[in-house]
């Protein structure tokens, strides 16, 4: 379970925060209550809490004070969300400073406001979490994290096909019902105070994109996705595809989102809006008018809006990185590390003193970028490390001004990746057979064939049926049956059904066919097999 620390020296504001929520519900539980800085800290030390609720001002220490000192020794957790009776400013800065997932005050607090607050402070957890162990696809636990690589591959057309898209959107449990759909990305700038890296500009931006979810959601469903530190998207649903029909009310929209971060955390959004699609999974579309129109929103420090002349005006510029994703893809996917650093080495003598193709080199920078982080196990750690000594790290990309600078992004991470997964080529096939296994046997219910497994984990059939049959030393096929034979021989030994009702919670097509592949492997009918476990034999039950 998470655990909760309480800290305030108010004794009602804590047995208030105690029954204010049914903290069961959130998988919490609260290991202590404190009742002034220096108990909270000593607290922290010894029952280390995942999540902290402390008043700004106490006896001895205050919150700040605790944050500030706890955050020294221990990194990124326990997260901390501030209490305090005061609306100044001021402590909400102090708040960004030690970085609080949130800010709230007392006389203000209510259920549904301390549930969104904690809901926002899981999220986080989740994310740092998520960061220091392999992701595991479509676990509940990091759902949010799985949403945004979703829509990084939908933005960058990442997807082999239309049905891959499909099942991984059933699979998250997405829901996309407007009538058309845009796509928004923006920028986050300043503020000066805060450091161009490290912990602190990490907490205002994720702070920012969190509230700007918040502030668009309250008023339009919207997915908001993280690109990076300081870049996001959001798809937005409009009535149609008319421009004419929804740029005020967009305009509004994303002006009183960014009036609302600039008021909180005192830094400014830019925006460009791409064109509106009636089929989501041509925001890609969207998403890359939205992209060309960036460098004249950056310009103008505000949100504008793609138009088609842009579209005339820029199009000899483009650069087909079709086929080089499908060799990049197969690159990742094999963990080939000398094709990859072929394909790139390519790349570059093509960039190399086209100053014209900059904004095509940025384009294909990035989704080299978002490829490597989407497509490998653990990779936004593998290329944080590959930039680790760059003042913005492997976000630099986005403050590149000249084709020189892309090119020397791109031998950076080409040589980066080559060394860093050279070492790991064995590990990271057994965690993504790992993956896959831990999928199959959290979906017996399903047919579980190699294409649909293949399209959620965003690899190929060959590659995964190969991969499997390497590592597991048991082809894909047969490791299913196994699987469900199994769990089948467990069902009817806890008596969970007749032989039909078995067959169709293991996803068989019928009674029929579930019979005869139990037979194949068993030696037995599934009927002669529950007979034997009714009449007590013994060997059944080891079987």
């Amino acid at each position: 379970m998470i655990k909760l620390l309480i800290a305030d020296d108010e004794a009602l504001v804590c047995i208030g925060l105690q029954s204010m929520l049914k903290w069961e519900q959130f998988n919490i539980e609260i290991v202590g209550i404190a009742h002034n800085g220096a108990q909270e800290e000593e607290m922290i030390d010894t029952l280390r809490p995942d999540i902290v609720i402390s008043d700004i001002k106490m006896p001895i220490k205050s919150g700040l004070e605790v944050a500030g000192s706890v955050r020294k020794k221990y990194g990124r957790l326990p997260l901390f969300i501030m209490l305090t009776s005061y609306e100044e400013f001021q402590y909400a800065r102090g708040a960004i400073e030690v970085q609080a997932t949130d800010y709230l005050v007392k006389l203000e607090l209510t259920p549904e406001a301390l549930s969104e607050s904690i809901r926002r402070a899981i999220g986080i957890l989740e994310t740092y979490q998520a960061m220091e162990s392999y992701p595991k696809l479509v676990h509940r636990g990091n759902i949010q994290a799985q949403r945004d690589k979703f829509f990084i591959r939908l933005f960058n057309n990442l997807f082999e096909n239309k049905n891959q898209y499909l099942l991984q959107k059933e699979d998250l449990d997405l829901d996309l019902p407007g009538a058309a759909y845009l796509v928004c990305t923006c920028r986050i700038l300043g503020p000066d105070t805060v450091p161009p890296r490290g912990d602190k500009l990490v907490a205002l931006c994720s702070s920012t994109v969190q509230m700007a979810k918040d502030t668009l959601s309250s008023v339009s469903p919207c997915y908001v996705t993280s690109l990076d530190l300081r870049n996001f998207a959001v798809a937005l649903p409009v009535p149609e595809t008319d421009p004419r029909l929804w740029m005020p009310d967009i305009q509004k929209l994303l002006g009183d989102m960014a009036s609302v971060l600039h008021n909180y955390f005192n830094v400014t959004i830019i925006g460009a809006i791409g064109f509106a699609v009636e089929d989501p999974y041509l925001l890609r579309e969207s998403y890359l008018a939205a992209r060309k129109a960036l460098p004249a929103a950056v310009k103008e420090r505000s949100f504008v809006f793609f138009t088609e002349g842009e579209a005339l005006a820029q199009e000899h510029l483009l650069f087909d990185f079709s086929e080089s994703r499908s060799e990049i893809r197969r690159a990742f996917e094999e963990m080939d590390t000398r094709a990859l650093y072929t394909i790139i080495s390519r790349m570059i003598e093509i960039f190399d003193g086209r100053s014209d193709l900059l904004v095509p080199a940025t384009d294909a920078a990035c989704n080299i970028l978002y490829m490597a982080t989407s497509l490998l196990a653990d990779g936004e750690n593998i290329v944080e490390q590959i930039f680790e000594n760059e003042p913005e790290g492997y976000r630099a990309i986005y403050q590149m001004h000249t084709i020189e600078e892309i090119a020397g992004w791109l031998i950076q991470f080409r040589d980066g990746c080559s060394d860093i997964l050279s070492t790991r080529r064995q590990s990271y096939k057994e965690q993504v057979v790992k993956n896959v296994q831990e999928y199959i046997k959290r979906n017996l219910g399903s047919k579980l064939s190699l294409n649909q497994v293949a399209d959620v984990f965003n690899f190929s059939p060959n590659y995964l049926s190969h991969l499997f049959s390497k590592v597991a030393k048991v082809n894909y096929v047969e490791y299913i049956t196994e699987i469900k034979i199994t769990a089948a021989k467990e069902m009817m030994v806890r008596g969970e059904g007749r032989i039909y009702e078995i067959s169709q919670k293991l996803g068989y097509e019928s009674a029929f066919y579930f019979s005869k592949v139990f037979k194949k492997v068993t030696g037995l009918s599934p009927r002669d097999y529950m007979q034997q476990i009714e009449s007590g034999t013994e060997d059944v039950r080891s079987q």
